[in-house]
This record gives C-alpha cells, structure tokens and sequence, in this order.
C-alpha cells in the first residue's frame, strides 16, 4: 500500500506541476540562481505573515501562474538571438552570389555592423578531402589475393590503427572489396570507404577522408599502409590500397585583397561572419558580403511578442477559482500595455477593450520596410523589457495573486527584519504539505 501512495503522489507532481521544457530565460549559472534567491528573499523581507489554506486547488493556482509566466519569459527570450533578450535588432549577412558564398551574420553588434561591416571575397581554390582510389579488378574473378588472414595499417592524423580481415577460398574480388568496404566504415576512424565500378565489369575500393585541407606540416590526411606482424601483408599492394589519387587541398582566397587560407570550406571572418563557400570566382570578380536589416524577421518578432502577450491574458482569464486573483494579474499585464503602446497606432498595433493587442498586418509591413524610424520602435521595446520584468516577478512571488489572509504585519520600524525561510519556500514545499 506504502509503495502504491508513493507512486500516486509522484505521478501527480509529474502530472500538474513539473515543467515541461528548459528555457534559455531559466536560471542556470550560481550568479542567476543567487539572483533569484536574493528577490525572493527581499520580497519576503518586508512582507507580511499571511495564513495558507490547505487548498489543492490554491496550490495547483499558485504554481500554474508560475508556469504560465516562465514560458512567458522563455518565449520572450527566444524571439531574439542578441544579447539583449528584448532587442528589436535584426539583422542578417548577405553575399551579392549566394551560389557561391553563403554567409550568416554572427556579430553582437548589428546596428553598428549595418553597412559598416563588410568586405569582398575572392575564391581562387576549395577545400578538398584526400581520395585513395585502388586498381580496378574484375568483380567476378577468383580474389587476386589467396585464402589467408591479412592485416594493412591506417594512420589518421596521429592515430594509428590496424585492420583484420580474411579471404575464402570462394571470395571473388567484389566480395573482398565490399568486405574491406564494410570494415573501414563501420570502424568510423574519419575515413569513407566506397566500391566504385569500372568499365568491362570492373570495380576499385574508393577511400576519402571526411574532413578537407592539411594543417601546417601535415603530408597527408591518412596513409595506409603494412607492418611486421604475424598476419599475411600483401594486400595494400594488390589492391591498391594507398594509391592516393587526389590529394587534400587547402581552400586560397582574397580578403579585401589580402591572400587568406583555411583547411575548410566553412570557416569565420572577424567574428562576424560565418561563411560557408561552394565555388570558385570569375578573375578579378569579387563577391561582396555584408550586413543588412532583416525586416522580415522583425515583423516576425514583434508579431510573435504580441501573440505571446494575448495567449498570456487569455490565460488569465481561463481560471476560475474564487481564490485566485486573476482579474489582478490581467490588470497589471494589461497596464503594461496601456503605458507602452499608447502611441502605436501608426505602426498597425492597437490595444483592444479586452486587453488584447491586435495588429494590422498590412500596416506594420510598410511601416517597418518604409517611413519607421528605429526611435519608432522604442514602445515595442520597452514593452517587452516591461513584460519580461513582470514575468519574473510573478515567477518569483505567484502567491500575490492567490487569496491569503493576513495574520501579522511586520513592524516597519523595525530594520532588522530577516526572511523566513519558510515563508521562501512556501509555494514550492506546500505541493507536499498532504503527504507528510
């Protein structure tokens, strides 16, 4: 019976209380947890003693509230990749040939970057990957090499490895190709291996490494080749093993005019490009790359904040507890909205008389693209800083908004008043109250 209880209890925590999803506005480093601790801890300073009923219901409130105001703020966070969560700062990298440069903007500064940053790109040679290409043997002759067990070395950058295999007597040349495919690929040491057909019914091992270029003193990508040992050699050499038919190259390209390399065709410039070639340039035809505003992107964002806001007031309204207090929480959300966007009606966004923000698709589109300003968008901006801070501060205290008696005031001379612990914890211990 003990175990049955205790398997109910859980479920019902897992059921209605715990999370569903990890956020990037969830405290995670000792600074943001501490920060927490030390709001909570102000609040409860000066705050009065109240009486908690033992009410499920209050305490499934209590921590929905909570929950509601985490995703809240973990949408909020997600709307933007800058380092000011709140940003209306959208901007993207553009290459005047996008077939043959590709290139995302990955600076921290992007008003700044906008028509400052930028340069042009030159690509005279890609990065290429080593290929070993064998002899090409005929797929149903008897193997070119006799029943035995046979082993052949492959060094990869500074690792080296050994490989085993065996031939039958019925083996043809195809089946020990395929056989030395399998082997390679599955040992998952960086290289790919491919049996690759001829003309007049002949096939070769292919061998490629899977990254390209060769760092500063590197002669190759991998070398195969035999040792001593116990197990019969031959095999690198029949089969043409460490035939290297195209070697690893480095991709070479101009800067602005200055001569660059890199052992990947995929690589960063000045920390705010990344940059992804796929082609090589016409001579003396440079691409230009740089930073432009992402209008799209910015409609997106503040389409999706004010959708965030409106699922968040209907929210509200959908408890019905006499103890919970959600015309107050829909008040205070809605007073955020009052104060911000007062004068935002030019952008297309207006506040409705049920508290709810609509939007004029049509009227933000070219407000955005053509006449707005950036001072324009201030109100949007500072709604949101707004709408955040108040999501933490319902996360923080979701037991303003429950219906509590008072049953001691805090003498207000007294500055010596300390948090009670207890009182810090008390909508996240009472989930348990019952079951002690």
């Amino acid at each position: 019976m003990a175990g049955i209880s205790l398997n109910g209890v859980y479920n019902h925590f897992i059921q209605d209380h715990v999370s569903k999803d990890v956020t990037q506005a969830d405290a995670h480093r000792k600074d943001e947890l501490r920060d927490v601790y030390k709001s909570i801890a102000k609040i409860n300073k000066n705050s009065p003693l109240y009486l908690l009923t033992n009410d499920d219901n209050v305490r499934v409130d209590a921590i929905d509230i909570k929950e509601r105001a985490r995703q809240l703020q973990g949408n909020i966070f997600n709307l933007s990749d800058q380092e000011d969560r709140s940003s209306l700062s959208h901007t993207s990298a553009f290459s005047t040939d996008s077939d043959k440069v590709v290139a995302s903007y990955i600076g921290k500064t992007p008003e700044e970057d906008i028509g400052n940053a930028g340069f042009d790109i030159e690509v005279s040679q890609l990065a290429s990957q080593q290929v070993n290409t064998g002899l090409m043997l005929p797929k149903d002759s008897s193997s070119i090499l006799p029943p035995d067990n046979y082993a052949f070395d492959v060094k990869v950058g500074e690792q080296e490895f050994e490989f085993q295999f065996s031939i039958y007597s019925a083996d043809k040349n195809i089946d020990v190709l395929q056989k030395l495919e399998k082997l390679i690929n599955k040992a998952d040491i960086g290289l790919a291996a491919e049996t690759i057909e001829g003309t007049n019914n002949r096939a070769a091992l292919q061998i490629s490494s899977k990254h390209t270029g060769l760092r500063p003193g590197e002669p190759s990508q991998f070398e195969i080749y035999e040792t001593s040992g116990d197990l019969t050699k031959g095999a690198v050499a029949a089969l043409g093993l460490d035939m290297v038919s195209a070697p690893a190259s480095n991709a070479h390209f101009t800067l602005n005019g200055e001569e660059k390399a890199a052992i990947s065709n995929h690589f960063t410039v000045g920390s705010k490009f990344d940059i992804q070639i796929h082609g090589v340039t016409e001579p003396d035809a440079s691409i230009h790359v740089g930073v432009k505003k992402d209008n799209e992107a910015l409609i997106k964002h503040i389409t999706a904040l004010i959708d965030n806001y409106n699922s968040f007031v209907s929210d509200t309204t959908e408890i019905h507890d006499e103890k919970f207090k959600g015309d107050k929480l829909k008040s205070e959300a809605i007073a955020i909205a009052r104060e911000h966007l007062k004068d935002t009606e030019p952008l297309g966004i207006k506040l409705e008389g049920d508290g709810k923000i609509s939007i004029n698709s049509d009227v933000l589109k070219e407000a955005v693209t053509g006449s707005a300003t950036a001072s324009a968008l201030d109100p949007i901006k500072h709604f949101a800083d707004a709408l955040l801070n108040k999501a933490k501060e319902i996360s923080v205290n979701p037991m303003k908004y429950i219906d509590r008696p008072v049953v001691n005031y805090k003498n207000p001379d007294n500055r010596e008043n300390v948090a009670s612990p207890y009182i810090t914890s008390e909508y996240s211990g009472m989930m348990f109250n019952n079951y002690c």
